[in-house]
């Protein structure tokens, strides 16, 4: 049998979700944010220091989010300000408070100056609570009053995505590269929505991309890698790979090997990751025993390994 892209890579890109993030949200931690009580206070007319607010920003990008939080507190003992009480609001979403972040942007959709910042992060927070319609009305309204929200632009393009929008898709994340042509995260986005639609070899182009602006980024090299090798380029697919990290990229390629159908391939992988690994690896016996469910019913075995050109060509997508 001939390792085919079709029905299973869909499934493959469904079941491995978990390895192939969406990266324009920062993961929750356990750092804790100020108590959402504190956002109850009306805004004043004081105005923080740009560097404060920088150094905040700067933070919370980096999570450390406990010295976002003690740069917020010792900012407002000169009084509160709508820039702060943003920061309040993303300081909450990096540390995975929803809740708390949907009240704290939400009370500042009418104040002017962050009424478009405030219009966005509520967006994120509906798209992270999986609410699609309540962060489409919200991202839209938010890019409606500044266009020029790159991040605005890629969330949107996040929700196309699980609308299976993809002309909005496309449309969304071309914008959001126009504005920040720079940035890793927005072009690791684009390369996950076009794998999601079987376009391997576009997806590659961005995640190259990416990786080459931030060597850093686990995800964008995680999802290279699953493109190249839902070409069949397995070689390739382990370019750059390390001795630590050998054992999980055996995983990711030999999951796209099942997801080709090229059984033996992936049985290999998975079978060198156990034997990587000192511990018990249980993401290769997950996908060990997925093989077998996937194989078991049809034929009992495993399908004898390939050879000859059929095994060595590129397969693309579309």
């Amino acid at each position: 049998m001939t390792p085919r892209p079709g029905a299973a890579s869909r499934g493959a890109l469904r079941f491995c979700r978990a390895a192939l993030l969406i990266t324009f949200l920062a993961a929750p931690l356990t750092a804790q944010a100020p108590p959402a009580g504190q956002m109850a206070a009306p805004a004043t007319a004081t105005t923080a220091p740009p560097a404060i607010l920088a150094l905040v920003d700067n933070a919370i990008r980096e999570g450390r989010f406990d010295a976002a939080g003690t740069l917020i507190a010792r900012s407002r003992i000169d009084g509160d300000s709508p820039q702060l009480q943003l920061r309040t609001a993303e300081l909450f979403l990096a540390t995975g408070d929803l809740a708390a972040a949907a009240i704290a942007f939400g009370d500042l959709l009418s104040l002017p100056g962050v009424a478009a910042a405030a219009g966005q992060g509520l967006g994120l927070v509906r798209l992270r609570q999986f609410d699609l319609p309540a962060a489409i009305t919200a991202l839209d309204a938010a890019l409606a009053l500044d266009p020029d929200l790159a991040r605005a632009w890629t969330a949107r393009g996040v929700a196309a995505d699980r609308g299976r929008d993809w002309p909005a898709a496309d449309a969304a994340y071309a914008r959001a590269v126009a504005l920040d042509p720079g940035s890793a995260t927005i072009l690791t986005n684009r390369g996950y929505s076009l794998m999601l639609r079987e376009r391997f070899a576009d997806a590659e182009v961005d995640l190259a991309r990416a990786v080459a602006l931030d060597p850093a980024l686990k995800t964008a090299a995680t999802n290279l890698r699953f493109a190249r090798a839902m070409q069949g380029r397995y070689r390739d697919a382990f370019l750059g790979s390390t001795r630590g990290g050998l054992a999980a990229d055996l995983n990711t390629v030999g999951f796209a090997a099942m997801a080709r159908q090229d059984y033996a391939t992936a049985e290999t992988y998975f079978n060198r990751a156990l034997a990587l690994n000192s511990r018990f690896d249980r993401t290769a016996w997950a996908n060990l025993e997925y093989l077998k469910s996937q194989t078991a019913p049809r034929t009992g075995v495993l399908p004898a390994a390939e050879s000859g050109e059929s095994n060595r060509r590129m397969q693309v997508a579309r």
